[in-house]
C-alpha cells in the first residue's frame, strides 16, 4: 500500500485558478572553483530552463515559487521563501558518482545521467513545495510522499520519464549505502534513501508500463509477486 500523498496532476491548476504564479529559475555565477564544472554543465544544456518551462506550462502557482542554484546547503525546500534550493557541490558530487560508476560499468553518459538525477531531485523538493502550498495531507513519511510525487511527474511531464526516476533512486540508493559517505550536504542529512524506498520506485515506474518496463520483471529486479502489484500501486499513487 503506498502511504503517501495523493495528488491529481489535472487539479492543481483549478486550485489556483485566477491567481498569479510562476516558477522563477535563478543560476547563481560560481565564486568557488569547484562549482564552475556545475554552473557550466547546467547552464550549456539548457536542461533547467526546458525543466521550469514544462513546469510552467503544466501548474498554475498561487505565487511565485523560486528554483534557485548556488552555493547554499541543500537541496531542500524552504517554505518561508517558497523556494528550492540546489548547490552546486550537490551537482559536482552527482556527476564524480556517476563517473565512477560509468568507469565500471559502462552506459550513458556522466552529463545525461546527472541531468537526470538533478531533475528528479528538483521534482522531489517540488513535492515538499506543493504538499506546504496546497496544504494537502500526508499519510506516512512525508518523504516517502515526496518521491511519488517526484516519480509521477517524471512520468507524466517527461519523455522516458520512467528512465530518470530509476537512474535518480539507483545513484541516490547507492550513495546513502556508502558507509565512507561523508557529504555535509542537507539532502544526505535528511534523506535516507533505503533499499525499501528504491524499489518503491521501481515498482511505481514499472507499474506505469509493465510493456515498457518488462525487462524490470524479467530480470528479477523486481519481485513477480511484488511485480502483481505495481500497476494498483502506480493507479492510486
Amino acid at each position: 500500500m503506498i502511504m503517501g500523498m495523493v495528488l491529481g496532476l489535472t487539479s492543481l491548476p483549478a486550485l489556483a485558478a485566477d491567481r498569479e504564479g510562476k516558477f522563477l529559475l535563478i543560476m547563481d555565477p560560481p565564486t568557488r572553483s569547484t562549482s564552475t564544472w556545475a554552473w557550466d554543465m547546467l547552464h550549456s544544456s539548457g536542461r533547467m530552463e526546458a525543466v521550469v518551462n514544462n513546469l510552467q506550462a503544466s501548474f498554475t502557482l498561487p505565487h511565485t515559487l523560486v528554483i534557485h542554484f548556488g552555493e547554499d546547503d541543500g537541496p531542500r525546500y524552504l517554505p518561508d521563501h517558497f523556494e528550492i534550493r540546489i548547490p552546486y557541490g550537490f551537482v559536482a558530487e552527482i556527476a564524480a558518482t556517476m563517473a565512477r560508476q560509468q568507469s565500471k560499468e559502462g552506459g550513458s553518459s556522466v552529463k545525461t545521467d546527472t541531468l537526470d538525477v538533478v531533475e528528479w531531485v528538483l521534482y522531489h523538493e517540488l513535492g515538499h513545495a506543493f504538499i506546504d502550498v496546497y496544504d494537502l495531507p500526508v499519510l506516512g513519511k512525508e518523504e516517502d510522499a515526496a518521491d511519488a510525487l517526484a516519480t509521477l511527474l517524471a512520468i507524466r511531464l517527461v519523455e522516458n520519464g520512467g528512465r530518470i526516476a530509476l537512474t535518480a533512486a539507483d545513484l541516490l540508493t547507492r550513495i546513502a549505502a556508502d558507509r565512507g559517505h561523508t557529504t555535509q550536504t542537507v539532502f544526505w542529512s535528511e534523506h535516507s534513501l533505503d533499499r525499501q524506498r528504491f524499489f518503491q520506485v521501481i515498482c511505481w515506474v514499472y507499474g506505469s508500463d509493465t510493456a515498457v518496463f518488462a525487462p524490470l520483471a524479467a530480470s528479477g529486479t523486481i519481485s513477480r509477486q511484488r511485480a502483481q502489484r505495481c500497476t494498483d500501486a502506480f493507479a492510486l499513487m
